[in-house]
């Protein structure tokens, strides 16, 4: 999973190699830390005259903490430092750069020189250069006078000793020198899905500028801005910097924009921007000649930059280029120049005048913004004229997008569209999230249709998105642009329960906020089974009316000869009926309990098959939390339905899931069937059928043999605390099909022995490992038995009006570890115990010893670390199976209900198949009810726990209704403190130097895992669920924990990580969920909160201060519902409206 570290800063990530020099180029935001050159030697500018324009211009230069919300273009969600500067205190505009603007919704504040903190709104960023600006309130910065820095652009020269004022990633200025060594350098290029600058020209210089001075003003001597920085190379110390020409430009229209005066007010500024789609490159004379240049067309050229440099008036005359010409680059599709310029063409004349620098290019297409304009080239010699229209940037930068299950998708932008080579207004995916990314739809993905409908734009995706209902499951044509040639299908499951309706997101130019609002949907519907049309003949097999004595021998000798094929045959067909395929996708937004992963995948099998319910057996390593949508792939017939969790053994390696069967096809209602459990345990050197489906739902069978039925797993811990087995003895074989191949284990005739389980843990090295151990069928029977009642009771119940129920686990909240007996007898066990346990349990030969307690339990009050546990209620132990039988009928006394009835549900009088008669719903569990509720299982010669087990430790707690905003269903932690007490247990343990005799409580955990999440913030919160207190240690009155965070959120922003609990928030303590929700409820948006938290590992306390954001990020809860197992989502804190700073 992703774990809390250190915020990603700025563009780092996005630091990618340039093609042409093969030197990595980065832009400059986040980490500042070089230090400062020595100046060149000189007489002037002096010391003193750099100190008194670094005095103006320190003061103006300000920390830009930034926060991008959401994925967008070239942007993905984050958080980073980078610098700007006041150039103009009176409006309070910053000047900085695009990147750090970006293009999608963010929220910013500025810190001044005197650490006072201003939320800032964008302004205006520039489609294609490298610079934006953004506003502050002039009014709210109290404590200082404000400065600006005046922006002159003519005063770059080659030999110009400048500075660069930016921070050293928020925390302090720093100020580097350097010398300006090129004015022509081409733009630079960060990488292919990157923002790239083009048209235009840099500066460079080796003032070796890094991460965090993004924006930083490049000053001379006199205090004035001659450039902004921008980049620079990770393995040299140049930087580039951007001219500032169109800076000016775009300064003078906003400030036009606002009005004058005192009565000047903020509003929508006109910025004229032209392109033609087209990327252009200076070339030298030289090259221009190689490309078909003529000599002629050269002098005319040479000739007319000579009067131009003379003419200071003149649109970039300052910098005037006289040893090259502009030639086509590249063209993007579908745009107005394509068909007439070519890649190579040279650019002679524009509206008859000769252009040879991108300025005047770009003065006169901002000046004819949807008119045409005429150009002059030259293509191999041959003199052309191309007339094209111009168009408008902004018609082409994408202000809107799609929100729909964390996936971001919105037009394709010319930026993108330029890097890809794709034409613009295509519908982009900027963010997989859960919608695509279940779908293996890749992010950067052209989506072209949906749900058979073309979607050639945003507006038409919109719209047929809008017109799927909840539940339903749409194909999806896309393309990746690595393989644009060929168009690839996926089918989307559209579910709003997780993240609510799809929104689509306007951006505001005037507020510099953007607004939402929902894409409207039908109300979900569940597909009804269809029936088999009346009349339709089906398939069947040839048949010959006559037959020949020869066809009848070959037929004989041919049964003969294939008859042990046959069996095998009937067996497979059997396994096949039972087995399913499992899917699991996990959102976002319910990787809850440390869960490593989002998508999983595993072999179940159907354990109970009755018309109106189905239940399916699954290791907890496919279905590792009660979160997330299950798809249950069936080998029986080519069906899928969704499953839904109804159990979660919060020690062993198994839940049980339920399906609907009357939504299976007819044909699909025949053919599956529940497998037959069987009676007798595992043994020893027994030879077992291990099979299980693969991804494509084909059977995988093999025989092997048992090498240990009573293998005891110690399962190492995590770093991230999630599911583990506990007290698990596991059944080994001698060849399986490797280590993720999961399934089940039957005898010859097909009776189910073991499930198969797939475990995985965390390596030395932080990977995971994976492998795969059986789990006898007696351990999970009883629980099978007692979930299969308690639905079948709870129809009926709720078909009657009467509460239904959930369950909880009766637990020894005590880890224990096997250890034999001779180190036991080492470690000061007495001769008399160690001879009466070896006689108990001549096979094992070990105690139990207590390896850690659960923290705030009762049993971490008596128990230490290292006791050894002889025996539970006056019974000696020596495996978990004894310890379990005896708190599993211990904990029935605590049932404040009577015991469920087991009457067995109607049969199945569905025909029996060849090999083993499918087990009627009677049948299934018929023998656990003999079972004395009382006595434990005993061992045998084999070594073996015979089926003696007890019914489980579960009990029924009543289902009570609930309103959205409060809890009725506590967490594993809160369920501790519920009304129902817990018995004790008597143990009699070893403490060095004697035995001794305690009493511990039990526990109790939720059948169903975690059921509640609130998401503040950006993070996720929960109870603290039991791998987390199985650490053994918890702050005192510490119910809520941070599982997670989401990135652009405020958590990123103020480093609210995981692993940490939330003791206090704003000096209140939150002992639950309960007490959290009604703190937050009453934090209004933009406020700031404080918060106590304890870290995990090292138990450090620490506190923090974060800003609410809840325009982008609002408080929701998440919370299942026990009767239905069905997740729903409550907005507890409503989206903040627009406001203004």
């Amino acid at each position: 999973m992703t774990t809390a570290g250190p915020a990603s800063n700025g563009m780092e990530a996005a630091m990618m190699h340039s093609m042409d020099r093969e030197q990595s180029v980065r832009m400059a935001s986040s980490d500042l830390g070089v230090p400062a050159m020595s100046m060149p030697s000189g007489s002037h500018p002096t010391t003193a005259s750099w100190r008194k324009a670094l005095e103006n211009v320190v003061p103006a230069c300000v920390v830009l903490k930034v926060t991008q919300t959401r994925s967008f273009d070239t942007e993905a969600a984050s958080s980073s430092y980078a610098t700007g500067f006041v150039v103009d205190k009176v409006r309070g505009l910053i000047l900085t750069n695009r990147h750090v603007v970006t293009p999608g919704p963010v929220t910013a504040e500025a810190i001044f020189l005197d650490r006072e903190e201003v939320p800032v709104l964008p302004v205006y960023y520039d489609p294609v250069h490298d610079f934006g600006f953004m506003r502050f309130e002039p009014s709210k910065v109290q404590f200082m006078a404000l400065q600006e820095v005046p922006l002159a652009p003519e005063a770059a020269a080659v030999g110009l000793e400048v500075r660069v004022v930016g921070n050293d990633s928020g925390e302090k200025i720093s100020i580097l020198a350097g010398t300006l060594a090129r004015l022509d350098r081409d733009a630079p290029y960060y990488g292919r899905q990157s923002y790239n600058d083009f048209n235009t020209f840099y500066l460079q210089a080796g003032s070796g500028s890094k991460g965090g001075s993004s924006g930083s003003p490049v000053v001379d001597c006199n205090g004035q801005a001659v450039a902004l920085n921008a980049g620079g190379k990770d393995k040299a110390s140049s930087a580039f910097y951007l001219p500032l020409e169109r800076v000016v430009r775009a300064l003078h229209l906003i400030q036009e924009g606002t009005g004058a005066g005192p009565n000047w007010q903020w509003g929508s500024c006109h910025m004229p921007r032209g392109d033609l789609q087209t990327t252009f490159l200076f070339k030298g004379f030289d090259e221009a000649r190689r490309l078909g240049l003529n000599r002629d067309t050269e002098a005319e050229v040479r000739a007319a930059l000579a009067e131009e440099t003379a003419d200071t008036s003149a649109p970039g005359a300052a910098n005037s280029a006289s040893t090259g010409m502009l030639v086509v680059d590249s063209i993007v599709p579908g745009s107005f120049a394509e068909g007439l310029l070519e890649p190579g063409d040279i650019i002679t004349r524009v509206e008859g005048k000769v252009v040879t620098h991108f300025l005047a290019l770009e003065d006169t297409l901002d000046s004819c913004v949807g008119a045409t304009v005429t150009l002059n080239v030259e293509r191999g010699s041959q003199p052309l004229q191309a007339t094209i229209q111009v168009q408008d940037l902004h018609l082409i930068t994408p202000a809107c997008f799609l929100e729909a299950s964390g996936s971001i998708i919105h037009s394709l932008s010319y930026q993108q569209a330029r890097n890809s080579r794709l034409a613009v207004g295509q519908v982009y995916l900027a963010e997989a999230g859960y919608l695509m990314g279940q779908a293996g739809v890749p992010k950067h993905s052209i989506l072209t249709s949906l749900a058979g409908l073309p979607t050639p734009d945003l507006g038409s995706f919109a719209r047929v998105l809008g017109g799927l209902a909840s539940g339903s499951r749409p194909t999806l044509q896309y393309f990746t642009v690595t393989d644009r040639h060929r168009r690839k299908n996926a089918v989307l499951h559209l579910e709003h329960t997780w993240y609510g309706q799809p929104k689509l997101w306007t951006r505001d130019n005037a507020s510099g906020y953007w607004t939402s609002c929902p894409v409207c949907a039908p109300q979900p519907t569940l597909p009804e089974p269809t029936p088999e049309p009346l009349g339709v003949v089906q398939p069947q097999a040839l048949s010959c009316d006559s037959q020949t004595e020869e066809d009848s021998a070959a037929a004989e000798a041919a049964a003969s000869v294939t008859e042990e094929a046959d069996a095998d045959v009937a067996l497979d067909q059997l396994l096949r009926q039972s087995l399913v395929l499992v899917e699991v996708e996990i959102p976002h937004v319910a990787l809850m309990d440390g869960v490593h992963a989002k998508s999983f995948e595993g072999n179940g099998v159907i354990v109970h098959a009755s018309d109106k319910l189905g239940l399916v057996l699954v290791d907890r390593s496919t279905l590792p939390v009660g979160g997330g949508n299950i798809t249950l792939s069936f080998g029986a017939y080519p069906d899928e339905l969704p499953g839904r969790v109804r159990f979660l053994h919060p020690l062993h390696n198994f839940a049980i899931i339920s399906y609907d069967p009357t939504r299976l096809s007819h044909q699909a209602q025949q053919e599956v069937r529940a497998i037959q459990l069987s009676e007798a345990g595992v043994k020893k050197g027994e030879q077992v059928q291990l099979c299980g489906l693969t991804q494509e739902l084909r059977l995988m069978r093999r025989s092997s043999r048992v090498t240990s039925a009573s293998h005891a797993l110690k399962a190492g811990v995590p770093s991230v605390p999630r599911f583990r087995p506990v007290h698990e003895e596991v059944i080994e074989l001698d060849h399986d099909f490797g280590d993720t191949f999961s399934g089940v284990l039957t005898t010859s005739e097909g009776y189910m022995t073991a499930l198969y389980a797939n475990y995985n843990e965390q390596s030395s090295t932080e990977d995971i490992e994976e492998y795969c151990r059986g789990i006898s069928v007696a351990v999970i029977k009883p629980w099978l038995n007692q979930v299969c009642n308690m639905l079948e009771q709870g129809a009926k119940a709720e078909a009657g009006g009467a509460a239904t129920c959930q369950l909880t686990v009766g637990t020894l909240d005590a880890e224990l570890e096997p250890l034999i007996l001779s180190k036991a007898a080492q470690h000061g066990l007495a001769p008399s115990w160690v001879t009466r346990l070896a006689r108990f349990d001549p096979h094992r030969r070990q105690v139990l010893r207590v390896r850690g307690c659960v923290a705030h339990s009762h049993a971490a009050t008596i128990l230490k670390d290292g006791d050894l546990v002889l025996a539970v209620n006056g019974q000696p132990v020596t495996s978990y199976g004894h310890v379990e039988d005896i708190v599993a009928a211990c904990s029935l006394s605590a049932t404040p209900h009577p015991p469920l009835n087991l009457t067995a549900p109607q049969e199945d009088h569905s025909p029996k198949l060849p090999i083993a008669a499918v087990m009627s719903t009677s049948g299934m569990f018929e023998s656990d009810l003999s079972v004395s509720a009382g006595k434990a299982g005993t061992v045998d010669e084999g070594n073996e726990t015979k089926c003696g087990w007890q019914q489980p430790a579960m009990l029924i707690k009543a289902a009570r209704p609930s309103s959205p905003g409060v809890d009725s269903q506590s967490g594993p932690a809160e369920t501790q403190k519920g009304n129902l007490e817990m018995p004790q247990v008597a143990l009699t343990i070893f403490r060095a130097p004697r035995v001794e005799e305690v009493r511990v409580q039990l526990g109790r955990e939720d059948g169903l895992g975690t059921c509640r999440l609130i998401h503040w913030c950006g993070a996720m919160f929960q109870a603290p669920h039991r791998p987390v207190r199985e650490l053994g240690f918890a702050p005192a009155k510490a119910g809520v924990y941070v599982s997670r965070w989401h990135h652009g959120s405020p958590a990123h922003r103020y480093s609210l990580y995981a692993l940490h609990w939330l003791t206090q928030l704003n000096g209140q303590p939150v002992p639950d969920l309960d007490a959290f929700v009604a703190i937050v409820k009453t934090l209004p948006d933009k406020s700031f909160a404080r918060l106590k938290l304890c870290q995990l590992e090292t138990t450090k306390t620490k506190v923090l201060s974060i800003k609410l954001d809840l325009r982008y990020w609002p408080t929701v809860e998440l919370k299942l519902d026990p009767v239905t197992a069905t997740w729903s989502r409550h907005l507890i804190s409503p989206q903040a409206p627009q406001c203004s700073l």
